[in-house]
């Protein structure tokens, strides 16, 4: 990038807060988690490999995004706003186009299918493909319950910002 040369990033980000006020008192990935630890506990996955299986994925808070780029020094923020995206936002728009219905029931599978899509091969990699499709009906069931008395939400940062020089 070029000095004077302008960036916005759009990423997933958290607020930092574990309490069920914030509209994300679970995650979509703890919701993955508890899926895989009750098919260990049926027997269906070991539990040797849940413990060894690490989903690289981290969502920065806004201080530890501003802290980082402050530090590198390269780029100098001019704005930083968050917006938070409900886990089935294109739901209608994606689905509709292609032919599906998916109604209130559908949304845990809408969204599991959006997982899938992310982190198949990894967990394939690591659990194997067998359990793939039990795995994610289990998941968009979870999802499902989660929905009905959540709110199901993504944190995003966008930050803009001018490479110095």
């Amino acid at each position: 990038m070029v000095p004077g040369g302008h960036m916005v990033l759009v990423v997933m980000g958290s607020t930092g807060k574990a309490d069920s006020s914030s509209n994300q008192s679970c995650s979509i990935w703890e919701l993955l988690g508890i899926t895989l630890n009750d098919m260990v506990l049926e027997g269906k996955v070991d539990e040797a490999k849940l413990d060894s299986f690490n989903l690289p994925y981290y969502a920065p808070t806004i201080e530890e995004a501003k802290a980082v780029i402050q530090t590198e020094g390269t780029f100098n923020i001019h704005r930083f706003e968050t917006f938070e995206v409900d886990w089935d936002c294109n739901i209608d728009d994606d689905m509709s186009n292609k032919g599906y219905s998916f109604g209130k029931p559908g949304r845990g599978k809408y969204v599991a299918m959006s997982i899938r899509v992310v982190t198949e091969s990894m967990l394939v990699g690591h659990f194997g493909k067998e359990i793939m499709d039990d795995l994610f009906e289990r998941f968009s069931s979870k999802i499902e319950e989660y929905l009905e008395v959540e709110e199901g939400k993504h944190m995003n940062l966008i930050i803009s910002m001018t490479k110095n020089g």
